[in-house]
């Protein structure tokens, strides 16, 4: 798995030559050999001459021969090292590697195994997320006051080029470019490289290593090792990524399937007792007194509560989102609303510079779906609007407001227990780093906002968020 073959064509080159040049050496010491043999064989005035000159030839022609195998023996040796010394290093790293639980653990492994096998000055990996981002993922050797900044940028076609024609980038025309774009130091680019990481078709993203000197003799062995590594890296980043994915698709599954069973069971149950209830109110309705049918009735209505929260838990285990986006499924939950409960209901968007991730924009239909829930229950409004805000700078608002019968604001010293679902479109603000404000005050309607702040410069976890770009 980890042997290594360090020749390359300037190698192969240069071993050529010099296999010529001692052919030839030979040829011509062989070729002096046998031209004393016949001089020292035919002579009889010069023969101590003929003998000290096929002497000499013959000693010439051992030596050399023992040069060139003491030569092949040692460069052989010191292949032999460089070599164990490589496949010490892919090993060591990519065992580290594969023993890591997730994903952001594996890549903060990885630069501190690179930094440590390789003594390298600092090490840094960008990868691609969604909407052709490169984003700064994790580092070692760099100053926290530059780490501590998150920093991406846009994909260009330019960029997606280099990524993809290259296997390693340096002392080209591409280094200082690439410098600039990731918003590195250019002064020292000579001691840098890049490695792009690929897996099948997909480029994942990018390897920085700055590094002098070389822990090689030669460059193009440090290069391969660099390849070999960017390429396990890649392999472990694909294997994190569709784990990621299979969990998120397994949990997603196990939700429809709860959705599912209380629809077969639960639901059924709730719709048959809320009609068997209804026949018996029917029935007893001519000859029963007012308190006996006013009993049944309430029972009637608690039924018909009870189906219709148990549908709307069906419907919060079912994602509504999934590729349509938060916007769309918005719409879809209003259009059942107004036909739920005739309030008229207005959707107001400026939604153009969002770019949150699904599981944010998740969060944010929850919130939307209480509130309209609430309304429907408990406001006896007429009219609703709802307005989704998003400026260049990343600032995000959404506003929910009616003109129904309004509610005293709750208390934080309230029972834990009451106002429960206000209380956990609260903890849905907070985690998507904002704020939930309720403005509220009987017969005055109700105003709930959501504000929050979303871009290049928020401190949310980029590794939710993985992508790739075909070839």
């Amino acid at each position: 798995m980890y042997s290594l073959s360090f020749k390359t064509s300037k190698d192969e080159a240069q071993s050529s030559q010099r296999v010529s040049i001692c052919l030839s050496v030979i040829f011509v010491l062989l070729s002096g050999i046998g031209i004393s043999s016949y001089w020292l064989l035919n002579t009889n005035t010069n023969q101590s001459i003929a003998i000290t000159v096929h002497s000499l030839l013959l000693i010439c022609t051992f030596i050399f021969i023992l040069f060139i195998a003491f030569k092949n023996t040692r460069k052989q040796k010191l292949q032999d090292i460089q070599r164990e010394k490589a496949q010490s290093i892919l090993y060591d790293i990519t065992t580290t590697i594969n023993s890591c639980h997730d994903l952001k653990e594996l890549l903060e492994t990885f630069c501190n195994e690179m930094s440590q096998s390789l003594n390298a000055r600092n090490v840094s990996i960008w990868l691609i997320t969604e909407h052709n981002w490169l984003e700064y993922i994790s580092s070692t050797g760099i100053d926290p006051k530059v780490t501590d900044q998150p920093k991406r940028i846009k994909l260009t076609n330019e960029l997606i080029n280099t990524l993809r024609d290259n296997r390693i980038i340096h002392s080209n025309e591409h280094v200082v470019r690439l410098a600039e774009i990731l918003q590195c130091d250019v002064s020292e680019e000579t001691q840098s490289y890049y490695i792009p990481l690929h897996s099948q078709e997909h480029i994942l993203g990018i390897v920085r290593i700055k590094i002098a000197p070389i822990p090689f003799d030669n460059v193009d062995n440090f290069k391969e090792v660099l390849i070999r590594l960017g390429n396990q890296l890649s392999i472990a980043i694909e294997k994190a990524r569709i784990d990621q994915e299979t969990r998120r698709m397994i949990i997603m599954e196990e939700r429809s399937l709860i959705a599912n069973e209380l629809h077969d069971s639960l639901a059924q149950t709730l719709a048959s007792l809320r009609f068997q209830v209804r026949v018996l109110d029917e029935t007893l309705q001519p000859m029963s007194e007012f308190q006996s049918i006013r009993g049944i009735e309430q029972v009637e209505n608690s039924l018909d509560e009870a189906y219709t929260d148990l549908r709307e838990l069906i419907a919060h285990c079912r994602t509504p989102i999934k590729s349509q986006g938060l916007i769309a499924a918005v719409e879809k939950l209003l259009s059942r609303f107004r036909k739920e409960s005739g309030i008229h209901v207005l959707l107001q968007t400026d939604w153009q510079n969002s770019d949150l991730p699904p599981n944010m924009e998740m969060h944010i239909f929850r919130i939307v779906q209480e509130a309209m829930n609430n309304i429907r229950k408990h406001s006896g409004a007429h009219n609703v609007r709802i307005m989704f805000r998003c400026d260049d700078d990343g600032n995000h608002s959404v506003l929910v407001e009616n003109d129904g019968l309004g509610f005293e604001t709750p208390n934080s010293s309230d029972h834990p227990g009451k106002h429960l679902g206000l209380t956990i479109m609260r903890e849905r603000a907070i985690h998507l780093g904002g704020e939930l404000r309720i403005e509220s005050e009987p017969d005055e309607g109700t105003r709930i906002e959501l504000v929050f702040t979303y871009n290049n410069e928020s401190q949310h976890d980029p590794l939710q968020r993985l992508s790739g770009i075909d070839k």
